[in-house]
């Protein structure tokens, strides 16, 4: 499941139990995945991770809901992490169809996508790839595409919250769950 001992459900102490249990209870299986089980040795930062993740995904607006899986699911493919790409990808197939969401995982680039919908995994790659080189004229890009500062703020939430994910789930060789199929996807840079 991972490199380091990951925590089962079973082995979960008080505080970790209730992590787990606000972990499964978003979960639209019911269960508790392998990336945070990963995690269960840290029930704090778990818990804490865990109700930022539900906070933002839980409802993206003023983004819409197949916007804020599409970024995750783009920063995924960018940082190569596998893991997310076939959770995320699923997630977006259940939005829009899976021919889509697969076409995004591969390159957004090339998917049948709004304008303004690249333009935000532009902002969401370039963030990734080169954090420190990002000006105001990236977030006046975004702003001639209609997005506010609200928008833009969950925007950049999300593309950190998923380089964080992305960055631990690969650290910990984080492996998918039984009987899911890994995605295949692009290097989007």
């Amino acid at each position: 499941m991972t490199w380091i001992k990951s925590v089962p459900t079973a082995e979960a102490g008080a505080e970790l139990a209730a992590a787990y249990a606000s972990a499964a209870s978003f979960s639209k299986h019911g269960r508790v995945s392998n990336l945070w089980q990963a995690w269960g040795a840290d029930a704090p930062g778990l818990a804490t991770l865990h109700a930022h993740y539900r906070a933002l995904m839980g409802d993206p607006s003023p983004l819409a809901p197949k916007q804020a899986e599409m970024v995750a699911l783009v920063v995924s493919a960018t940082n190569g992490n596998g893991y997310c790409v076939t959770h995320h990808g699923l997630r977006l197939a259940a939005l829009t169809g899976e021919p889509l969401a697969r076409a995004v995982a591969l390159d957004y680039r090339e998917a049948n996508l709004a304008a303004r919908d690249r333009v935000l995994l532009d902002a969401a790659v370039a963030l990734t790839c080169e954090p420190a080189e990002r000006t105001n004229a990236d977030i006046e890009r975004l702003r001639e595409y209609g997005f506010d500062d609200a928008a833009i703020l969950k925007l950049t939430e999300i593309t950190a919250l998923y380089n964080l994910v992305n960055r631990v789930a690969s650290a910990l060789g984080v492996s998918l769950e039984d009987g899911m199929k890994p995605w295949e996807f692009g290097a989007q840079k």
